[in-house]
């Protein structure tokens, strides 16, 4: 519930779950690599540290990644990227054809 609640908030940055990504594969990269997961094997890895994750590590570290990055970082993702809000194009809703829905 923690990690959700910190998602949420968008410190630091509305993609900081990208950063947290960033810090478990960072944290267990050595077996990652060393034991060259095919993606199959990684998803299944990743899918069992569903509670065994030091949370306030990985909090700490995409922390620091995040502020690393800083506006380098937002700059290399794409606009829209969820959860970002589309892209305002000028429009407050947006332009459909005549469809009735």
């Amino acid at each position: 519930m923690r990690l959700w609640e910190v998602l949420w908030t968008h410190y630091l940055s509305e993609h900081l779950h990208l950063y947290v990504c960033v810090a478990i594969l960072k944290r267990y990269r050595s077996k990652i690599m060393g034991e060259q997961m095919d993606f199959d094997t990684l998803l299944k890895f990743i899918n069992e540290l569903s509670g065994q994750i030091d949370l306030d590590a990985v909090l700490r570290d995409a922390e620091a990644l995040c502020i690393c990055a800083g506006e380098n970082g937002a700059a290399c993702i794409p606009p829209g990227t969820p959860p970002s809000l589309p892209v305002d194009n000028g429009l407050f809703y947006s332009q459909q054809d005549d469809e009735v829905l």
